[in-house]
């Protein structure tokens, strides 16, 4: 068993012997390859899917345009053999493989990317994940324009006409966050409508009518954009097919990490036929019909998902593993029982009580992770919704304690939402260290002194027990450091991820794992009303950095640098822009690139702590000696960040050919 682990064995014994029996029972046969995948997935819908455990199977079942590449991780020929790309960057051409097929045995064409692409973006849908492609042309306005053309004359205009004359400027600029003037009025409004979204002072009185008016050009802008997107997209701009076998991708601008994206499942094409016969159940067992390497034997809830080596995929000639099994084993110590005996070979995650022991194992592999654990700030309830509250919850948490004494598996303090190792983004000064006295002074200045007459809070965490622990151990640290009362609860994974789409929560613990090695798949996820973004909160400046990061050169045409903590360096940095040209140019708009996106990290930790970043976390896993293809260490030497690890190149020692 490995040193520090002999006296495991006995205590483990008797439960996993009778967990084999329960997990044996219920297919049979053993599969090539076993491991713990965590929670049951939600879905197998590559357009619904957001969590780890249903991206590992979808992954497995279906594939994008390129695919990772398992001893790189770099975006690889997928679907596509090979794509060309303009020279600004902003077209991608992608040409699909004639061998490639659906598990019924038709063809996939470029028309099941563009009808799955609109679909992601079609906003009945629903799909989290829809602003990974608001870079492409027309996506935002498919998925918002409609939408926001409606509030526009709705909502937003009620609220307008019921403002005070003249409004105060903190009335003014509510009035501007709930209803995302910002954001909205950027991509349809005339640029006096613009300025003054961005403006923290109200019209003047005489100026009413005309923000009146221009609200409702603004509306008129966006029915005009949604029309010309529904009529479009998909069919001859933004994302078509240009034949069956030619894919067209225009780009509102260059993004350095697309590819990625095209690696990712959002983007992934589903069936169209099965998806408009069976809309809510067309990925059950029987009925789904994938383009991956894999297809979906068996899904027995609460038991495992069974994957076989799918006869129709492309590449089926070079997959090893004839079957998978994924076991939704929750429980850290389940899980490693069944590893020890023998019936995973894959355990993702060890637990953290064991975590000093299992390092020792030879078995044992780990390293840093692109990855942070986090709690999301209700800000929509009192008294959570002042910034002072958030602050001072962020600042009573002892990270160094938790990490040391809790988690023990080398995991580092998070006071930012990006990890470190991101190449050449240096993030910005952090206030989030363990002061307590600064937390009681700012809990004080909100009307709270000693915690008088704040009211008890609930921390809610998905099942698993190091989850119950933090929230415990947070729960605790509040109650002694500002007085307040805490109370942890917990729900089963699919009731957890619903009731925090709902809002219904104060405090609520999550974890984000990196899309792709880049800043922004850490921070676009809190624009306001962004998809992923349940916490309330959103800030014009905020959104503004986020856009500015996404088309610099647009920024730099006509920058704003109001409000922005170091405008000097991006001053500095948009005169180095101007005056490059070639690959000088590309590099110096990478680095303005990047300096937006740490302005806009510095909102989210120096003053706003819609999150509370707690730690980044650390890969620890154990892996059978009998499994290669696995690189825990890429090719490279990097460490693999995002622990992803393509089944369709793993082998087993003994496995059926």
């Amino acid at each position: 068993m490995g040193r520090g682990l002999a006296g495991l064995g006995l205590a483990f014994a008797a439960a996993a012997a009778l967990l084999a029996l329960t997990f044996r029972a219920s297919l049979p046969g053993r599969a090539d390859f076993t491991f713990a995948n965590g929670a049951e997935p939600k879905t197998l819908d590559p357009g619904l899917a957001t969590g780890e455990p249903e991206g590992r199977i979808v992954d497995a079942l279906f594939e994008g345009l390129t695919a990772r590449d398992a001893a790189t991780l770099a975006p690889a020929p997928g679907v596509a053999e090979s794509w060309e790309i303009s020279e600004d960057g902003r077209t991608l051409e992608f040409r699909l493989r004639e061998a490639a097929r659906w598990s019924d045995g038709r063809p996939v064409t470029a028309h099941d990317f563009a009808f799955s692409w609109r679909r992601l973006l079609t906003p009945a849908h629903g799909a989290e994940y829809a602003y990974l492609l608001y870079g492409v042309r027309h996506g935002e306005a498919l998925h918002l324009s409609r939408a926001r053309a409606a509030r526009l004359r709705g909502e937003t205009l009620a609220a307008f006409d019921a403002l005070a004359d003249p409004p105060s400027p903190v009335a003014w600029r509510a009035f501007l966050a709930a209803h995302d003037l910002a954001a909205t009025l950027a991509r349809a409004g005339a640029p006096r409508m613009r300025a003054a979204a961005a403006s923290a002072s109200p019209p003047a009185p005489g100026g009413r009518a005309a923000f009146r008016a221009g609200l409702l050009a603004a509306a008129s802008a966006h029915e005009a954009l949604a029309s010309e997107a529904e009529a479009r997209f998909g069919v001859d701009a933004g994302a078509y097919a240009r034949d069956d076998r030619r894919f067209v991708v225009e780009l509102v601008a260059p993004i350095p990490y697309f590819l990625d994206l095209t690696s990712f499942y959002p983007t992934f094409p589903v069936p169209r036929p099965l998806v408009e016969a069976h809309p809510a159940d067309w990925f059950v067992p029987g009925r789904i019909v994938g383009n991956g390497a894999f297809v979906l034997d068996a899904w027995r809830v609460g038991d495992r998902i069974r994957l076989r080596r799918s006869p129709t995929w492309w590449g089926r000639d070079g997959v090893a593993l004839a079957s998978v099994d994924a076991l939704p084993a929750e429980n850290g110590i389940t899980a490693l029982n069944l590893y020890l005996t023998g019936e995973l070979d894959w355990l993702p995650r060890t637990p953290g009580d064991l975590g000093e022991k299992l390092r020792e194992r030879p078995d044992h592999y780990g390293g840093p992770a692109l990855s942070v654990y986090y709690y999301r700030v209700n800000a929509t309830r009192p008294p959570l919704d002042d910034p002072r509250v958030r602050m001072a919850l962020a600042l009573a948490i002892d990270r160094d304690s938790l990490v040391r004494d809790v988690l023990r598996l080398g995991q580092l303090p998070a006071h930012r939402l990006v990890p470190p190792g991101m190449p050449g983004y240096e993030p910005p000064d952090s206030p989030l260290g363990f002061d307590p006295a600064r937390a009681r002074a700012l809990l004080a200045e909100a009307g709270f002194p000693g915690g008088r007459g704040f009211r008890e809070l609930g921390i809610l965490f998905n099942t698993l027990e190091d989850h119950r622990k933090i929230a415990e151990l947070v729960a605790d640290q509040l109650e002694r450091n500002l007085g307040i009362r805490v109370t942890p609860y917990n729900q089963e994974w699919q009731s957890y991820l619903a009731t925090t789409q709902a809002g219904d929560y104060d405090l609520s613990r999550a974890g984000w794992i990196g899309d792709y090695v880049d800043p922004n798949t850490f921070l676009d996820l809190w624009v306001t009303n962004g998809g992923n973004n349940q916490t309330g909160w959103g800030d014009p400046l905020y959104d503004r950095c986020i856009r500015a990061a996404a088309d610099v050169e647009a920024f730099a045409r006509a920058p704003e640098l109001g409000g922005l903590a170091e405008p000097e360096r991006a001053r500095t940095l948009l005169a180095a822009l101007r005056a490059a040209s070639g690959a000088e140019r590309v590099a110096a708009a990478a680095r303005l690139r990047l300096q937006l996106l740490r302005e806009a990290e510095a909102i989210l930790v120096q003053r706003a702590v819609p999150v509370i970043p707690l730690y980044f976390y650390v890969r620890s896993g154990l892996l059978s000696p009998r499994v290669a293809g696995f690189h825990a260490t890429l090719a490279d030497g990097r460490p693999n960040l995002q622990d992803l690890h393509p089944l369709r190149a793993l082998s087993v020692a003994g496995a059926r050919p």
